[in-house]
């Protein structure tokens, strides 16, 4: 009798634990979901000088938006699966939304710097149809707005 009542006793212990790991858990998912790391978007080591090496930073900043924009449906997808939170929902878009914010801040910076180092009018011209292309497609992440942007900046870059 006194083994069923420990046997009893430790199974009711463990049980009443499972919860409590289980939320710690959950817990900790949603932490690492809300995780928002905007310190490694930054300005580049070097400026571009040319129309190549400016072409080679949009398409790179390109990419690495597009990247930021799987990143946040992922973790809202995970977030499905792991139990609905509108303040981690909230985070998550959020630090998306920053993120994109930054990263067109710092183009907008390498951008103003090219175009003050341009002179030539049909050169500036396809500088800033370029730049305006990349900032729409960093901005909506759409197939048309990205067809927009290739075509627009292999241009400058091949002028």
């Amino acid at each position: 009798m006194k083994k069923h009542g420990l046997v009893l006793l430790g199974v009711l212990f463990i049980s009443g634990c499972a919860p409590q790991n289980q939320n710690n858990n959950l817990q900790k998912q949603y932490a690492d979901l809300a995780n928002c790391q905007e310190d490694n978007i930054t300005m580049p080591k070097q400026m571009p000088h040319s129309k190549k090496e400016f072409a080679e930073f949009l398409s790179k900043e390109a990419l690495n938006a597009s990247a930021d924009q799987f990143v946040t449906q992922k973790r809202i997808e995970i977030l499905q699966l792991v139990g609905w939170d509108n303040s981690v929902a909230d985070a998550i878009t959020t630090c998306g939304a920053t993120r994109k914010s930054k990263l067109k801040e710092i183009g907008s910076n390498v951008f103003e710097t090219m175009k003050a180092s341009t002179k030539d009018t049909e050169e500036r011209r396809a500088l800033v149809e370029a730049y305006s292309s990349w900032e729409a497609y960093v901005t909506s992440q759409t197939p048309l707005a990205k067809q927009d942007f290739d075509s627009k900046v292999s241009y400058y870059k091949n002028m």
